[in-house]
C-alpha cells in the first residue's frame, strides 16, 4: 500500500502534517474567530431583543395612553352633554318661572282692572242715582208749584227733558 500511495503522489507524512495543520487551524479559528464572532452575534441578538422589547413596551404604553386619552375625551363629551342638558333644563325652568310670573301679573292686572271697573260703575251708578234724585226733586217741586192741565203737563215734561239734556 505504501507503494500505491507513492505512485499516486500521496505522502503519508504530508497527510499527517496537513491533518495536524488543519486541526491546529480549526483550533485557532475556533479560539480567535468563532468565539468572538459568536459572542458578537449573541450580543447583537440581545440588543435586537432589547430593542424589540423597548419597541413593544413603547407600543403598549402608546396604546394605554391612547385609550386613556379616548376615555378622557369621552368623559369630556359626556360632561359637555350633561352641562348642555342642565343649561337647557335651567333655561326651561327660568322660562316657566317667567311665564308663571307674567301670568300672575296679568291676572293681578285683570283683577285690578275689574276692581277699578266695578268701582267706577258703582261710582257712576251713585252719581246717576243722586242726579235722578235731584231731577226728581226738581220735577216734583215744579209740579207742586203749578197746577197743571194736560197741555201744561206736556210742556213741563218737555222742559224737564231739555233741562236734563243740557246738564248732561
Amino acid at each position: 500500500m505504501g507503494e500505491v500511495m507513492h505512485q499516486l503522489g500521496i505522502e503519508p507524512a504530508a497527510i499527517v502534517v496537513e491533518m495536524v495543520g488543519f486541526v491546529l487551524l480549526l483550533l485557532l479559528l475556533k479560539r480567535f474567530l468563532w468565539v468572538p464572532v459568536t459572542k458578537y452575534l449573541e450580543g447583537r441578538q440581545q440588543e435586537i431583543a432589547q430593542t424589540y422589547d423597548k419597541v413593544e413596551h413603547t407600543r403598549q404604553e402608546m396604546e394605554r395612553l391612547r385609550d386613556e386619552y379616548e376615555q378622557r375625551l369621552a368623559n369630556i363629551e359626556a360632561e359637555a352633554r350633561a352641562q348642555i342638558q342642565q343649561a337647557v333644563k335651567e333655561a326651561q325652568q327660568v322660562r316657566e318661572q317667567i311665564l308663571a310670573e307674567a301670568r300672575q301679573q296679568a291676572e293681578k292686572m285683570i283683577r285690578d282692572a275689574e276692581e277699578t271697573i266695578r268701582y267706577e260703575r258703582e261710582k257712576a251708578m251713585e252719581e246717576m242715582r243722586l242726579r235722578l234724585i235731584d231731577l226728581t226733586l226738581l220735577a216734583t217741586s215744579r209740579i207742586l208749584q203749578e197746577s197743571v192741565d194736560d197741555a201744561r203737563h206736556r210742556k213741563m215734561v218737555q222742559d224737564f227733558i231739555d233741562q236734563v239734556a243740557t246738564r248732561s
